[in-house]
C-alpha cells in the first residue's frame, strides 16, 4: 500500500484513536451546513490510512447524514454530497472504485428532542464501514423452506443464524435477512417448549465494551442486534419469555487474529443458545 504523507500533528494524536477505530464504524464529523471534508477529519482519515485501519482492496462502505436543520430535500443532497467528497477522498488516497461497496446519503438523523439552532454535531457526519456490508457465512441453519428440529439440538449448544445482513453500525438488517429469522421463526413455533438466548458478536479490536450503534448513539452494537433479532420474533408471535438476549462485544471471536473481511465477517454474527428444551 503506498502511505501518505505523515503529517505533523499525527505525531500527537491520541493512539486510542486508532483501537476506537477498529469498529463497525468509523465517524468523519462536518461544520453545519457544509459538505467540504475539514483539516482536522482529513488527518482522522490519513492515521488510519497510515496505520491500515483503513486499507485499499479491503471493502467499505460510506453513509452521509445531515441533522434536522434545513429541509428535507436540502438535507438529503447535502448527505449524498458529503459521501461523495469522503469517496474521492479516499480515491486520493489509493483506495480504488472496486474497494468502495457502498455511497448513500440517508439525509438529516430524526430526533425526539431538538436542539434550536445549534442541532447536533454528531448527526452532521459521514459512517465509513470497513469490511462494507456483506455478512459472515454462516453453515448452520438449513435455508428459507426448511426447519431445523430444536429438540435434536445439545442443551447450551450454540447454532449461527444464517444470512443475517445488518448495515455496519447498526442494529437494522435488510430485507433479505428474513428468510434466516424466519426458519429460526418456523423452528420456534414447530418446537413450543424450547427456550433460546440470541447472542450477538461484532469484529474488530476496541479498547470500548462492544461497537458503536450509530442508532442508539451507545456503544451496546452487540446487544443491540441480539436484541432485534429477539423482538422480530416476539413480533411474530414467539412468548418473550421464551426468549433471552446478550451481546458479547468481540469477547468470543471465532477467527483470531483477524486477517481478511472474511475473518471480520465470521466474527460479526448473530448465534442462538438452546437453553432448555
Amino acid at each position: 500500500m503506498v502511505k501518505t504523507a505523515f503529517y505533523l500533528g499525527l505525531l500527537i494524536l491520541p493512539l486510542r484513536l486508532f483501537a476506537q477505530a477498529k469498529q463497525d464504524t468509523i465517524h468523519v464529523y462536518f461544520d453545519l451546513g457544509v459538505s467540504a471534508i475539514k483539516q482536522t477529519e482529513q488527518l482522522k482519515i490519513d492515521s488510519l490510512v497510515y496505520y491500515d485501519v483503513l486499507q485499499p482492496g479491503k471493502k467499505l462502505g460510506i453513509i452521509g447524514y445531515a441533522d434536522y436543520l434545513g429541509s428535507e430535500e436540502t438535507n438529503v443532497g447535502l448527505s449524498e454530497t458529503r459521501a461523495g467528497n469522503i469517496k474521492t477522498y479516499l480515491l486520493g488516497m489509493g483506495f480504488h472504485e472496486s474497494d468502495i461497496e457502498m455511497v448513500i446519503g440517508k439525509g438529516e438523523v430524526k430526533r425526539e428532542v431538538e436542539n434550536g439552532t445549534a442541532g447536533y454535531r454528531e448527526d452532521r457526519r459521514v459512517d465509513i464501514i470497513p469490511g462494507g456490508f456483506k455478512a459472515a457465512p454462516a453453515k448452520a441453519l438449513p435455508a428459507s423452506g426448511k426447519t431445523i428440529d430444536l429438540t435434536k439440538v445439545k442443551t447450551n449448544e450454540t447454532l449461527r443464524l444464517e444470512n443475517i445482513y445488518f448495515v455496519g453500525g447498526s442494529h437494522q438488517w435488510s430485507k433479505k435477512s428474513e428468510p434466516a429469522l424466519n426458519t429460526l421463526l418456523a423452528a420456534l413455533k414447530q418446537h413450543p417448549t424450547v427456550r433460546i438466548r440470541i447472542e450477538g458478536h461484532i469484529c474488530c479490536e476496541s479498547d470500548q465494551p462492544d461497537g458503536l450503534d450509530i442508532e442508539t448513539g451507545k456503544f451496546n452494537l452487540s446487544t443491540m442486534r441480539a436484541k432485534a433479532v429477539r423482538d422480530y420474533l416476539v413480533e411474530n408471535g414467539i412468548d418473550v419469555t421464551r426468549l433471552e438476549y446478550q451481546g458479547f462485544a468481540r469477547t468470543r471471536p471465532l477467527r483470531e487474529p483477524e486477517r481478511t473481511d472474511e475473518d471480520e465477517m465470521l466474527n460479526r454474527r448473530v448465534e442462538i443458545r438452546v437453553l432448555s428444551k
